[in-house]
Formats: structure tokens, sequence, C-alpha cells
């Protein structure tokens, strides 16, 4: 057997102690019913990977139930029956990753299939990931174990990089009895290593513990100016990673009750958050849940929270019409107790939807699918901003209420189904600028009137873009964007390339548009003004009048013209 053939043999051995029904349906290759079909093969440093989990997800998110197929001994995987849609093919392989990885972990390749399409030809790279290990052990010397390692990717400028794994194995981030941890099939690039726990401004961090590590990065630094990057390249392993973390420090202890300020009453059964805040003392909008709610007389206690200035406030909920007042409290030195915490009855909005310019029943009965909410620019500079209230349907008579708002500028956000398209917003009989409408403490708004048209946007656009003349960085994406000419501009959509460069634009209607393309750098990715420039100046004029019409092709050339600088 060929060295490569059994290395990979090698990887995916524990794979066998699955049953025989199992493997059947990992193996299976059938989507919902269509007659497209999608081919390729994965290859390791050129040769055939075989034994390799493509996977098959659609743009609806389910991993679970996304179509997946072993790779054959030569490397080829295939899927039958896919429907028209855009896709994401992906290859997993243990200890693996590749050179096109995303964000997200994904060695991937998005493709837009068209119904009775043969895709060929779509080949998947993977190569041995890197590893990081080491030990971690208390100033005694002893074990620290069950403790959890973090790891945070850097690039070039040292700017953070998000980046989540998605091998199932999530034990490896965890130190074992002897406090050892080995990470494996890390991508390419600079790392920073650390353990145990820290509170940082804005982001509130609750443990289940009564007890934490403080953090510390590697190698045994306090901060991460003091920290040492990993450089992690194919197939490397960064091993003696060693951190000692200082002796354990107590969390805290916050307790209060909850009222209501206009009764004076207790208020039972809600849940008490805690919320970061910033350095000045406003709110960061982040929140943490210790999953605790008010007892019978209003009180709450909670444990586990780390040291810090924190907020608390009430998660109201959705439809009681109540805001919760926040209350910012300091447990850096100690537990904090005897918090009170007020909830009030919040402004509301309400008002009609109308369609207008039809008669015709079959558009009439869609106002019943029609969501209406609100988006609060908030006046107090203490809370987060912009706040979403939860939305709601309307009434069959077009009526709507959206309650339990802050105080603010509120915009009114909707929720529309395919045909309808907002034409203004009106409060009492005026238009409603772009700001919104200003509402105050515990204010009820009336007389807000949300005036909807019919438009026909059910056609579709397919087509290509080329790149000449020049080469773009890798992993660089690119979204086309149709835009209407006609003033309403009803049906302005855009969608973006999938590997090939082709794109699919959905729900757009008769008419003229100006076609054009936007780059979309990835992380780590940075374009110059020139590359920049050369994508805004390619526009194209496209009149849509059916969905079988030729293909667009978007040219952007990349060579230097004369007189360029």
């Amino acid at each position: 057997m060929p060295r490569l053939s059994f290395a990979l043999s090698i990887l995916f051995l524990p794979f066998a102690f699955h049953s025989i029904q199992a493997q059947d349906q990992l193996q299976r290759a059938e989507t919902k019913a269509g007659t497209a079909t999608v081919s390729g093969r994965v290859t390791l440093k050129g040769e055939p990977a075989r034994g390799v989990m493509v996977i098959l997800q659609g743009q609806n998110p389910g991993l679970d139930n996304s179509p997946r197929a072993r790779t054959d001994e030569n490397g080829r995987f295939r899927f039958n029956g896919v429907a028209a849609g855009r896709y994401s093919v992906s290859a997993l392989a243990p200890g693996y990753t590749s050179p096109e990885d995303t964000s997200l972990g994904f060695r991937d390749r998005t493709l837009d299939v068209a119904e009775g399409e043969k895709v060929d030809n779509v080949d998947l790279e993977i190569k041995r990931g890197g590893v990081i290990a080491g030990r971690i052990t208390n100033p005694q010397g002893r074990p620290v174990i069950e403790e959890t390692i973090t790891l945070s990717k850097r690039d070039k400028h040292d700017q953070a990089q998000f980046y989540f794994s998605l091998s199932p194995n999530k034990d490896m981030y965890r130190t074992d009895d002897r406090g050892v941890y080995r990470i494996y099939g890390l991508p390419e690039g600079r790392y920073l290593v650390s353990v145990g726990d820290a509170q940082s401004s804005g982001s509130p961090r609750i443990t289940s513990s009564r007890a934490f590590y403080p953090r510390v990065f590697y190698p045994n630094a306090t901060s991460e100016s003091e920290a040492k990057m990993i450089e992690v390249s194919e197939g490397t392993e960064a091993t003696d990673i060693d951190m000692t973390v200082p002796d354990p420090k107590e969390t805290r202890d916050v307790s209060g009750r909850v009222v209501d300020a206009g009764a004076g009453r207790p208020v039972a059964g809600v849940e008490v958050v805690v919320g970061g805040v910033w350095d000045d003392g406003s709110s960061s909008g982040n929140s943490a849940s210790a999953e605790v709610w008010t007892g019978p007389t209003g009180e709450f206690r909670m444990f586990g929270v780390l040291p810090g200035k924190y907020e608390l406030f009430v998660r109201v909920e959705e439809g009681s019409g109540f805001v919760s007042d926040r209350v910012i409290f300091d447990i850096s030195e100690g537990n904090a107790h005897g918090i009170e915490l007020k909830v009030r009855q919040g402004a509301s909005i309400s008002g009609v939807v109308v369609i207008e310019g039809t008669n015709d029943p079959n558009v009439l009965a869609k106002l019943s699918q029609v969501s209406v909410g609100a988006e609060i620019d908030l006046t107090n500079p203490n809370l987060p901003s912009p706040v979403e209230s939860g939305s709601v349907r309307v009434n069959a008579d077009g009526g709507f209420r959206i309650s339990g708002l802050q105080a603010g500028k509120a915009m009114i956000t909707k929720g529309l189904p395919k045909g309808l398209a907002v034409a203004r917003i009106e409060h009492n009989g005026a238009p409603v600028d772009e700001e919104g409408i200003e509402i105050r403490a515990g204010e009820q708004v009336t007389g807000i009137r949300v005036v909807l048209v019919h438009v026909d946007c059910t056609l579709t656009l397919r087509g290509d873009m080329k790149i000449v003349g020049g080469a773009v960085p890798a992993g660089l994406g690119f979204y086309v964007l149709a835009r209407q000419t006609d003033q309403n501009a009803y049906c302005s959509r855009g969608a973006e390339t999938d590997a090939r460069g082709r794109f699919v634009i959905e729900n757009l209607g008769l008419g003229e548009y100006e076609i054009g393309v936007v780059p979309i750098p990835r992380a780590g990715v940075e374009l110059s003004p020139e590359i920049m420039r050369r994508f805004s100046s390619v526009k194209q004029k496209v009149v849509v009048g059916s969905n079988n019409q030729q293909p667009v092709t978007l040219v952007v050339d990349l060579s230097r013209k004369e007189g360029d600088k």
C-alpha cells in the first residue's frame, strides 16, 4: 500500500467502529428531489484522498441533515438528485485542514446549481493541520484538570481573526487528568494560547464554579502584550506549550429583588441577566445568563460571577409591555447584595397596515402575512443602541400594536411576504422621515400608517463574473448587485458569486437594471485602492424581461492601462 493511502487509512480507522447502518446513512448522496448532479475530487499533496467525508449543505442551515458521502479510492465523490439552489461543498477530515479554510473552519466551495445541471470537477484540497500541545500545572506543580485552553488566531498585523473549529472532538481543548492538552487540525497561522478566565471591559463572565483561575498566556504572561505567538504551519507540532496558573480566586455572589415600579409589588418568575459595561459606564450590549429567575417575593441570587463592573436587568417576556431598568454594580472587591431592580410600563406604537393600488383579493390576502416591529435608537446614552423589539403579526383589519419599547427614536421594521413593498410610512397623515419617530418613556404613540404596494418581483437573472488581466488575493468574495433604475426600485436585489464566478439574483421585476460588483474581503485579505477602483468601475445595463433570458457576463479587467499610476 502506498505510504499516502496507508496514512489516510489510519486516519479514518475510528470511523470503522460505526455500525453498518450508520455508515450507510453517512454515505448517502441524495438531496431532496432534483435532477442535478455534483461531483469532484479531494486531494492530499496532489494525490487522491480516499475515505474523506464530503458534505453538501444547502442555504437552509442544518449540518446534521445535510447529505454527505465518502470519497472512493480515487478521491472522487458524487451527489445525485440535487435540487436547484445554492450549496456549499465541504471536505471534513479529522486532523486535516485546507488552504482555503474559511473563518468557520470549512474547506468548501459554494455552487449555484441549476435544475438538471451536471456540475463536475469540484476539486477540494486538504492538508495535514498543525498541532499545539502542552501541560497546565498549578504553583505546586500539580496538574490542572479539565481546564479549557483558548486559542486566538492573529493575522500578520496581530489583529484577531475569528476561527471556529468544526472538529467534533471538543475535549482536545480541555486538559486531561495529567493536565495535558493536545489541539490538532489547526490551519496555518499565528496563535495566542491562554488558559483561565478574565473579566474584560464590556464582556460579562459567569462560571459554574465558586472559584476560577486567572487567565495566563503562554509563556506564563498575565497580558496579551507579554504573550508569545505560536507559529503553526502544515503538519508541524508545537509541543511543550506549558503554562502555570496562579492559585484560584473566588467568584462573586449577586443578590437582590425585582419590583414593579408602578405598583411597588415584587415581580416573581422573571429572569435576571448580567450585562457588560464599558470603562465609561455605558452598556456594551453584551449579556450573560446565569439562568436565575426571581422567587415568590421577587428575590434572586446568583453565584459564579467573575470580579468586575457590570449591570443587571430583567429579561422581560415579549408581549408583556414592560421594560427593565438597569442597575450598574461593581464586584471587583467583593459580593453585591440588596440590589433592587425595577420593571415599568414601556412605550408603545400602534397603527394600521394597508395595501394600496389594487383590489386583487389574492394580493389583499397577503396582509395576514405581514409583521411589524420597531428598532429603537435610545436616548439614554448608558444603554446599548439600537434595540429591536419583537415583531408582531398584523390583525385581520391591518391593525397592530408594538409594546414594551424604551424611549428613543423608533424605526418601523417590516416583515413582508413576496410581492409586497413599502411605499411610505405616515404618522397622523405626515410622512415619517428616515430618522424615525420620537417616543418618550411610557408614551403610547398612535396614528401610524404603513402603506404597502403590490410589486411583481418574481424574475431571476443569472450570470458570470470573469476576472482578466491580473489576480486577486485568495479568499476574496464577490457580491453582484442589480439596482433597478426606476425611481421606486422595489425590486433591487443582489447575490454572492459562487466558486465558479456564477451568480443567481432572484426576485427581480420587469425593467432595466444597472449591474455592478462589490468585492468582499475576508479576514486577513487586503485590497489596494486601485483594485477597489477597478471593481467599482464595472457597470452594465441589463433589461430583465423573463426568467429564461441569456445569462449576463461581467468582466473585471485588472490589467494596467495607459495613464494608470
